[in-house]
């Protein structure tokens, strides 16, 4: 009978591969979702919006126009795009994450259109907000778009900044709803009472929320003190949300909503809007991020 002895120099790099820091599920999720949503910018640069839209989202995939509509069936009938293009459409992913399980995941990230002709508009600059889920083929598939304009370029529109990986929040400390549709209705029912207070009971301390018109705000306290402002159109108002659908991770530790709203404040405002949802380690599910628009013109 042989026995082989490993060596001394094996052991030593497989003890220190042990000790190397490894990947989890949720972290190779990230990096796919931002490559694929990378991908998506690119292939719309070089084939054209319709054919971009068609390719990357699902077939249940949802675009808003300002209403909600099909996206494949929408564009479907667009294809083929002019040639040369008027103008050129770009994006790139800033922030987002994806469940435990690596199905469900957002991005959000800047937009720009610039025109192609010699006497063309000024660029255009807005923010894109996405919900992305993995199909049964493994691949990722747009599930939700909705899109903001902005009045100017903000710091994000220069583009190539690194990616920000918004994590679970370890306890968010107010919100006590123990499933996302429990919590989606609260928020809704104490938006009725004012605006405010449902930000302050519902929505994680690093909140990212991006209101059409504006730039984004990346906490809670920012966000709050602009609707406390004389600035925000919001002060002092109630709405009125109405949610059309939400769905879940399999981990149950992600999850959005979306739906209508009308908000009655300073200035009156009709529009969509597009939550995530995640659940604290305590069971809890919280507000981490959310769009609001009122305009038609957005990445869609």
């Amino acid at each position: 009978m042989h026995v082989k002895v490993a060596s001394v120099s094996n052991v030593i790099f497989f003890v220190a591969l042990l000790a190397l820091p490894q990947k989890t599920a949720a972290q190779d999720s990230v990096e796919g979702l931002i490559q694929v949503e990378r991908d998506f910018a690119a292939f719309c640069g070089d084939n054209g919006l319709p054919e971009a839209w068609v390719k990357f989202f699902a077939p249940d995939g949802l675009v808003f126009q300002p209403h909600p509509k099909n996206a494949q069936e929408v564009n479907s009938a667009k294809i083929p795009s002019p040639k040369p293009a008027a103008s050129t459409l770009y994006w790139e992913p800033y922030h987002g994450a994806t469940s435990i399980g690596g199905d469900l995941g957002f991005n959000t990230g800047p937009w720009r259109i610039t025109s192609n002709t010699s006497n063309g508009q000024p660029p255009q600059y807005g923010y894109f907000f996405s919900v992305w889920k993995k199909q049964p083929s493994g691949e990722w598939k747009v599930l939700l778009d909705l899109g903001t304009t902005a009045p100017a370029a903000g710091p994000e529109h220069v583009f190539g900044a690194e990616y920000d990986i918004r994590k679970r929040e370890a306890d968010n400390g107010k919100s006590k709803a123990e499933s996302l549709e429990e919590a989606d209705y609260l928020f809704n029912v104490m938006a009725t009472k004012g605006i405010k207070a449902a930000y302050q009971k519902m929505a994680s301390t690093n909140l990212l929320s991006t209101i059409n018109g504006f730039h984004p705000f990346y906490n809670k306290r920012s966000f709050l003190s602009w609707i406390s402002s004389e600035a925000s159109p919001y002060m002092k108002g109630a709405a009125i949300f109405s949610t059309i659908d939400s769905g879940t991770s399999v981990s149950q530790d992600l999850g959005y909503s979306y739906g209508s709203y009308e908000i009655n404040a300073l200035m009156k405002e009709k529009g969509y809007f597009v939550r995530i949802w995640r659940r604290n380690p305590q069971g809890y599910w919280y507000l981490a991020a959310e769009i609001l628009s009122d305009n038609v013109k957005s990445r869609s």
